[in-house]
């Protein structure tokens, strides 16, 4: 009886070691499972990278023979973005939606009701579009489109778009005008310990022209803080404060309808001895003088007509306002009458 049992107990034990055994087993080829459709998907996102590289490769190449059987050479551009409102006056209140869509410059006035909404459209596929609203050309560092543009003040609106493997669009262009009270830009007032934290934005404007058919790397451009910055009553920072600044690129417009560009970057203001570093700058381009035609991707940039084509050049001009960020925590002196140098 007893040794009916033990092989009784046994059997029970050799059977869920079995089952065990079966389990991991099957976890086992599960795991094996997933692990090879793991790699089959990847090696497909491979595959499909691969393929997009090599058809865009082709592309290029296409292109390539096709200049040396054609004299031209051609370039691939991604469609220029463009207003559905024209440039005009606008009511305040007023909002602006960009779409991405390719057509010539809008040009002429339109005005414009309370809750009229802008939009662009770009027909190249997967184009990303960049926005200034004040008058300086917009580069991948600048605002991404992503919704409407409330315009409730005199705006320069500018975009460009970008696509995968294509040229930059050239730019769009409208300016709206709003009828209304100026708005100001306020003082900026600070705590009581007077530190102008990092990352805090500061309006600063240009002070004197700087055009691109002279402007040299390296050369500053005269730029003004455009607010008072303040701790309680006592202005700790004056407007008006010179601000250094360094010209870090400057082309001259040339043939084919190439317009001149500046950019430059913001470094520190100083005040009392004390440095504020910032961190910023601007771009600007130039009127881009060749037209591209409504119905073509590739667009001919070479022949003796284009050659004829120069670009505008790009022109700083006084009273060009944007802003900056303070790239460091930096406690400031305060100064007002009787109480001088506290830190």
């Amino acid at each position: 009886m007893k040794t009916a049992l033990l092989v009784l107990v046994l059997g029970s034990v050799s059977a869920f070691g079995q089952d065990d055994a079966g389990m991991m087993a099957a976890q086992q080829a599960m795991q094996q499972t997933i692990q090879m459709n793991q790699q089959a998907t990847q090696q497909a996102l491979q595959d499909m990278q691969q393929a997009s590289q090599q058809a865009n490769q082709q592309m290029m190449q296409n292109a390539a023979d096709a200049s040396l059987q054609n004299p031209r050479t051609v370039i691939a551009i991604t469609r220029q973005p463009t207003f559905s409102v024209k440039s005009g006056a606008v009511s305040p209140g007023t909002s602006v939606r960009i779409k991405r869509r390719f057509s010539q410059e809008q040009k002429g006035v339109n005005v414009v009701t309370p809750g009229t909404t802008v939009r662009i459209k770009c027909s190249t596929h997967y184009a990303v579009i960049y926005y200034t609203t004040n008058g300086w050309t917009p580069t991948p560092a600048s605002r991404r489109y992503k919704g409407p543009i409330p315009i409730n003040a005199t705006t320069q609106l500018q975009a460009v778009a970008f696509a995968p493997n294509m040229a930059r669009s050239q730019i769009a262009r409208a300016v709206y005008t709003v009828n209304g009270p100026f708005m100001k830009v306020l003082p900026l007032t600070l705590a009581a310990d007077g530190i102008l934290h990092a990352k805090t934005r500061l309006h600063l404007i240009t002070s004197s022209t700087v055009n691109s058919k002279t402007a040299e790397v390296g050369d500053s451009i005269k730029i003004l803080l455009d607010q008072d910055i303040k701790v309680g009553d006592a202005v700790v920072i004056p407007k008006g404060t010179v601000v250094d600044t360094a010209i870090t690129q400057a082309d001259t417009s040339g043939h084919m309808g190439i317009p001149g560009d500046i950019a430059f970057e913001v470094h520190s203001l100083t005040v009392h001895g004390t440095t504020v570093p910032l961190q910023g700058g601007e771009t600007l381009e130039g009127e881009n003088h060749y037209k591209t035609p409504r119905d073509i991707f590739l667009i001919p940039v070479v022949g003796p007509a284009s050659l004829l084509i120069h670009g505008g050049e790009a022109e700083i001009k006084p009273g060009m306002t944007f802003t900056v960020a303070v790239a460091e925590d930096t406690p400031l002196k305060i100064r007002v009458p009787g109480n001088i140098g506290k830190p």
